[in-house]
């Protein structure tokens, strides 16, 4: 199972984070980012396992693949926002991280106008 891997990871790292912080609070930051690298790292299959089932269900509906694009793009925002938040906040900057967080729902609005007007446009034309 992965998720022990993955788990395992995550308590190493948080325990060696918070040894070497002790000592040398910037190594101690680096450890932690290194470690949740290595975790996305392990979790890059699941990714494409998910944009397999999200392309061969819009592939399916017959959605344009424009839309596809679209959702993987604030997919990423999303995953990329919160990691970069979570680091910053074991920073201890938890002010930046929540700027980081308010941006990205900001670009996540504005990647998902053009599905928004297709949307709106769908209603208009049924209501015809």
């Amino acid at each position: 199972m992965d998720i022990l891997k993955i788990a395992a990871v995550g308590i190493i790292t948080a325990f060696c984070s918070l040894t070497i912080k002790e000592s040398k609070s910037n190594l101690g930051i680096t450890v932690g980012i290194a470690g949740g690298c290595i975790i996305m790292l392990m979790i890059v299959d699941y990714f494409a396992e998910i944009f397999a089932v999200i392309t061969s269900l819009i592939e399916g509906a017959g959605i344009s693949s424009n839309i596809l694009k679209i959702v993987i793009k604030i997919i990423g925002i999303g995953y990329i926002t919160e990691f970069a938040a979570g680091i910053i906040e074991d920073a201890g900057n938890s002010s930046v991280a929540e700027k980081i967080v308010i941006a990205g729902k900001v670009i996540i609005l504005v990647v998902s106008l053009p599905i928004i007007t297709a949307l709106f446009d769908l209603v208009a034309e049924l209501v015809k």
